[in-house]
């Protein structure tokens, strides 16, 4: 297998591997089924580090560009746009801002391992007004939805997940909850949403997994809570 990539600035991080692999689809040298090569080879083929580099291979994932499969290797999603109909618009956003959000797909992960716990804990814990908070907070997400205020419906959403980790009572989770989404919700992320229609479903997810905590359910807040990150950020 020749080279996919060239030495480049490492400063500029994730996005020249995700801008390459993208303009590789589009030209027909990488199809769908065509196997990438694996981390260690990019970061010898372009000097980036390989957080970098696991970083943009998370972003093309959660784009459904690639499709990384255990034991095997990572492929060339069979549902991933080509040609001119690659996914620009998400591409050029990412582009925009991954530069200046370090880390922000690590933070993604910490977090879909973390939350549907929180939620079970919240189930468990959570106090009446803790339960009235979150209501309002989906009441005031629904009149942010039909107003088109999507930054304000995004801080609203953050605020949902940290008033979950706030329900805990439990002072180290709310903690770091605050700082996984100051680094995974922020730049990128708001637009990954937008552009994709997620913020109905979005109220529809959160209205489950508060269903669950005032239930005392916790297998279903768990459950509906590792749902909801795993298909608003795939």
């Amino acid at each position: 297998m020749g080279d996919f990539f060239s030495k480049q600035d490492s400063t500029k991080k994730p996005a020249i591997i995700v801008k390459r692999i993208i303009e590789l689809i589009e030209d027909g040298t990488l199809k769908p089924g065509d196997k990438l090569p694996n981390e260690f080879e990019i970061v010898k083929q372009t000097d980036i580090s390989r957080s970098s580099v696991r970083e943009a291979l998370s972003a093309l994932e959660i784009m459904n560009v690639i499709q990384r499969i255990p034991g095997e290797g990572t492929f060339v999603s069979y549902s991933a746009p080509s040609g001119k109909s690659a996914p620009r618009g998400i591409l050029e956003k990412f582009l925009e801002d991954t530069e200046n959000v370090n880390g922000s797909f690590e933070a993604l992960e910490a977090r879909m391992a973390l939350e549907p716990s929180v939620a079970v804990m919240a189930a468990r814990r959570a106090e009446p007004e803790q339960i009235k908070k979150l209501e309002g907070l989906i009441a005031d997400s629904q009149r942010a939805l039909e107003t088109n205020d999507v930054q304000h419906f995004l801080d609203l959403d953050a605020a949902f997940h940290l008033g979950i980790a706030e329900a805990t009572n439990n002072e180290d989770i709310i903690s770091i909850t605050e700082g996984l989404l100051a680094k995974a919700d922020v730049h990128m992320w708001r637009r990954y949403k937008e552009d994709l229609g997620l913020l109905g479903s979005t109220i529809e997810a959160h209205h489950k997994i508060l269903s669950a905590i005032k239930e005392r359910n916790t297998q279903k807040a768990g459950f509906f809570s590792e749902q909801h990150l795993a298909r608003h950020i795939k």
